[in-house]
């Protein structure tokens, strides 16, 4: 009994190990498409998103785009901003005050050194580097992510690019005129692409990317990062019902 029990949670695993592993490169392939959207669509074209939209493979994807410069730039947010967000992440105004201050003393460290030598200025280079800050939970690191930036180069973030996400944490009621903003043409987005499949694993994959990404390059893939699952929101980025197929095949004319 011993080695049929081991036998079936062998079996079980490595089932649900492929089933993450197909669900990661759905993922991955939904975030390419939406590169290409943003990259071919014709400026009549209208792509709403959040997509909805169901894969080759019967996995149901919903890919959103959020702009960066709707998010908090750990570079150059005013005390205020940062203030702000994490008082809001945290529920302390206190607590949010003491991790601004932290990210501050990181970003504009103390003069070093000699006046011949001038000292290495460590700045944030990837939001992953939010973990070294003192008073940052490993569950405020995961939440903080998703709302913080370092390309956008703003004081303040633009709330007509920030994502539903960012409005509601803010309390900040979005504007009508600005609910179908479409894609950006330029600067740098996250594409997340939140992928279930017929058997319920469920997998999120986020990709940070810079249009026009220089050196003839129209595009360049920055990061790529695991996403975790917004509670406050997964039942309306969910896609519900029948849903229409991501990816389109025409058959060629005949010659």
């Amino acid at each position: 009994m011993a080695v049929i029990v081991g036998a079936r949670y062998r079996t079980k695993t490595s089932s649900n190990y492929a089933s993450v592993t197909a669900a990661e490169m759905a993922a991955e392939s939904a975030v390419n498409l939406a590169i290409a959207t943003a990259l071919t669509a014709a400026p009549e074209q209208a792509v709403n998103f959040p997509l909805r939209c169901r894969l080759p493979g019967g996995e149901r994807a919903t890919i959103t785009v959020e702009e960066e410069t709707g998010k908090i730039d750990l570079n150059t947010a005013s005390p205020a901003a940062l203030t702000r967000l994490f008082t809001a992440l945290t529920g302390d105004q206190s607590r949010g005050g003491r991790i601004a201050s932290q990210i501050l003393e990181f970003r504009n460290p103390k003069a070093q050194g000699t006046a011949a030598t001038k000292p290495t200025e460590a700045r944030f280079t990837t939001v992953m580097q939010l973990d070294q800050i003192d008073g940052m939970s490993p569950r405020l690191f995961r939440t903080a992510l998703r709302h913080v930036t370092v390309r956008s180069g703003r004081p303040e973030p633009d709330m007509e690019a920030a994502s539903p996400a960012m409005l509601r944490l803010l309390s900040v009621e979005p504007k009508q005129a600005t609910a179908k903003r479409g894609l950006p043409t330029g600067g740098s987005m996250t594409i997340r692409a939140d992928i279930s499949a017929s058997d319920g694993t469920r997998f999120i994959r986020e990709a940070l990317v810079s249009l026009e990404g220089g050196n003839g390059r129209p595009y360049v893939i920055r990061e790529w990062r695991r996403g975790d699952i917004d509670s406050s929101s997964s039942r309306q980025e969910r896609p519900q019902g029948a849903a229409r197929a991501c990816l389109q095949v025409r058959e060629a004319a005949a010659s």
